[in-house]
């Protein structure tokens, strides 16, 4: 006995039309979740912005409260930006202003933490830069110059301009020297001597470096080596 082979009927007439519907409705389903994707992507952005550019005023604000010299009241205006606004550029701003002024109120120690904290954290290089450089002057008065240096140091490699690379270097010198680690000062002169010849604070670091018996490039060879 022989068994038929099933080969599947041809669809009616009906049942394309049946088809095409379907297909046009799933179709029409995808395109509008695309577009209510979209759309909530733009929202957000927008969101975004307007958040971004109302903390930048209200930041403004407060600076020029500190300016001003109420330095409680910026101090509390800071800390809410810092809070309502947090993962916008002002908020990180915020969080370093705020420890500038806990620096200039001498409160030392909640300074530290707080910056300690920020840097562990996710921020842009030019807000962390700001953050070492402060953490470095805090713990520089609080007799621990080791430590300030290892945080100078943390500062000049993420400025985001020369001057203020220099500036840090010399800083990490400083306190390097304070804490008895001439090495490591030599080692910041002559970076600052080596890439930022041309910029003032290489004068100072010519005068430090043979403070600490270090060697200091003649200004003479320095100016042939740019000529060739």
């Amino acid at each position: 006995m022989t068994v038929a082979s099933e080969t599947p009927l041809p669809l009616a007439e009906g049942d394309w039309f049946e088809k095409l519907r379907q297909h046009s409705r799933t179709l029409t389903i995808a395109g509008g979740t695309a577009v209510v994707l979209a759309v909530g992507i733009w929202l957000y952005t927008t969101s975004q912005r307007r958040k971004e550019i109302f903390a930048a005023q209200e930041l403004t604000r407060a600076r020029a409260t500190a300016e001003a010299g109420n330095l409680p009241l910026a101090a509390s205006d800071l800390a809410r930006i810092a809070e309502r606004f947090r993962g916008t550029p002002a908020a990180d701003d915020a969080l370093v202003t705020l420890s500038q002024i806990r620096l200039l109120q001498g409160q030392h120690e909640p300074a530290i933490t707080a910056l300690q904290e920020f840097v562990r954290g996710r921020h842009p290089a030019h807000a962390k830069a700001s953050a070492y450089g402060l953490l470095g002057g805090a713990l520089e008065d609080q007799a621990k110059p080791r430590e300030a240096a290892v945080a100078y140091r943390q500062a000049a490699a993420l400025a985001p301009l020369d001057f203020l690379k220099a500036q840090y270097l010399l800083d990490a010198a400083r306190a390097s020297v304070a804490g008895g680690d001439t090495a490591s000062a030599r080692a910041a002169y002559a970076e600052v001597l080596q890439r930022f010849g041309e910029l003032e604070q290489s004068a100072e670091a010519r005068i430090r470096m043979a403070e600490v018996g270090g060697e200091v490039p003649t200004t003479t060879a320095r100016r042939s080596q740019g000529a060739n």
